[in-house]
């Protein structure tokens, strides 16, 4: 049985936009949305239109069966969601973690910064299980995006990082974000013996850069980088 009413699952689907806006979209009139957030069950046709409209799938709306958009799906990677439907929907979806996706915020080659106070407005939703399947820590998850070119082919500019942000110092030659000098950077990070750091690039064009034994302290890891998504 569903966890929510067919009115309930309509206002979730309508979270951030106005009962007229919608109307205008969707095409069908205010009064009679408001008698389906009411109560009242619509028609096939009708219920079509709306998943339509709404951006949801078909059976989620009628049945809650799957996921509530085509993509909600933590194969897939992320679902970005405004802050009223990330809190609607933590509630429906207990078992999907929502990740606070920091849009200002770079992780660049060459010169990376950063917005401390930015005000979270996307989030992006995984699986908990399967964020736990891949060593992440679902209360340290954090997204942000790829600047620069560095680190192509592996990472390039646009694509989207999932981060550890509980890995708060090197544990393995792995890629991870740092703050260095005020910037941002998405690097290789390589141990030496001599207790120097080796930020490496993917990219052949950028020269490795080195951290003397005695700056290192001056390199803040602020993450590990664990997944990464980009666009086709």
């Amino acid at each position: 049985m569903p966890n929510t009413s067919f009115a309930q699952r309509l206002e979730i689907a309508l979270s951030g936009t106005t009962i007229h806006a919608f109307a205008k979209k969707s095409g069908i009139g205010d009064s009679t949305l408001r008698r389906y957030l009411e109560g009242s069950m619509p028609g096939l046709d009708k219920l079509q239109v709306i998943a339509e409209a709404a951006g949801v799938t078909l059976d989620w709306l009628v049945a809650e069966r799957g996921p509530m958009r085509p993509e909600l799906d933590y194969r897939s990677g992320p679902v970005t969601l405004t802050p009223d439907e990330h809190k609607r929907m933590a509630e429906v979806y207990p078992s999907f973690v929502w990740i606070p996706v920091l849009s200002e915020v770079m992780a660049s080659a060459g010169g990376g910064y950063l917005a401390p106070n930015e005000q979270i407005t996307d989030f992006a939703a995984f699986h908990e299980g399967w964020l736990r399947s891949i060593g992440v820590r679902p209360e340290g998850a954090q997204m942000l995006y790829v600047k620069g070119d560095s680190m192509e082919p592996t990472l390039r500019d646009g694509d989207v990082l999932l981060v550890d942000t509980t890995i708060d110092h090197v544990r393995d030659n792995a890629i991870y974000v740092v703050v260095y000098n005020g910037n941002i950077l998405v690097k290789r990070i390589n141990l030496m013996r001599d207790g120097s750091v080796t930020l490496q690039s993917d990219n052949s064009r950028h020269l490795p850069e080195t951290v003397p034994a005695n700056e290192v302290e001056q390199l803040n890891v602020a993450g590990r980088v664990m997944w990464f998504g980009r666009s086709i």
